[in-house]
């Protein structure tokens, strides 16, 4: 069963504890999934991939193929540092990292993982895409949202889009459906209602919450809520 706590930080996102049967699912962070004590295994349309360090781009269809004993997922969002380290280090494919799993609290990975990878040196090629993504952060919205983080950052809507996915390896529209999702998620560990996290989130209703959460996470809101429920308390 699925017996852990999640944990939020700046651009990311994490899961410690044990996994169990998820569905073939993805989403538009980087995940790095870890074997705490055994080699894991991740299967994807291609194949399986064992090791203790795996990591899976965004937008790839995947899923556990095997995990004994405690896990770790990091989810980095893609214009993070590390996940713009971890583009550049991987390329669009699921590979194992020939890296010792890295110790400590998420956090701690984190920031392991950043030095081993040199995630400190890795910058956008268009700096005006952070601009537009961090007025989409803190103003999220619809079309007319992006019009106006384009404006604020001097760029056309349309070069907005071809610079996210340039950038990021995922359209803008998903890393704009992550986020809410994020927000949403964030809700529910603080003890909201189902109704309550989706609205906050920004879904139209409950059910399109728990179909984006089972698409991006394998789990259902439901599920996924105790564990989050967890992660609070041991904040």
């Amino acid at each position: 069963m699925w017996d852990g706590r999640f944990e939020f930080g700046d651009g990311w996102a994490a899961y410690r504890g044990t996994a169990d049967e998820n569905s073939p699912h993805f989403h538009a962070a980087i995940q790095i999934a870890i074997g705490v004590e055994n080699d894991i295994a991740m299967r994807n349309d291609t194949g399986i991939t064992r090791g203790r360090v795996i990591v899976v781009p965004p937008m790839l269809l995947h899923e556990f193929a095997e995990a004994r004993g405690e896990v770790v997922v990091l989810y980095v969002e893609a214009d993070a540092p590390l996940g713009r380290a971890l583009r550049r280090h991987c390329g669009p494919e699921m590979r194992a990292l020939p890296l010792a799993p890295p110790e400590g609290e998420p956090a701690e990975m984190i920031a392991r993982l950043r030095l081993s990878l040199g995630a400190a040196e890795t910058v956008p090629s268009d700096a005006r895409l952070l601009t537009a993504l961090s007025h989409l952060r803190v103003a999220p919205g619809g079309q007319g949202g992006v019009r106006e983080a384009a404006l604020v950052a001097g760029l056309s809507a349309p070069r907005l889009r071809e610079l996210a996915r340039a950038e990021l390896g995922l359209s803008l529209s998903q890393w704009l459906l992550w986020q809410k999702l994020a927000r949403a998620s964030r809700a529910l560990a603080s003890g909201a209602p189902l109704a309550d996290a989706a609205f906050a989130g920004g879904f139209a209703d409950q059910a399109h919450f728990a179909r984006t959460m089972r698409r991006m996470f394998g789990v259902t809101p439901r599920v996924a809520a105790g564990s989050l429920a967890q992660g609070l308390l041991a904040q």
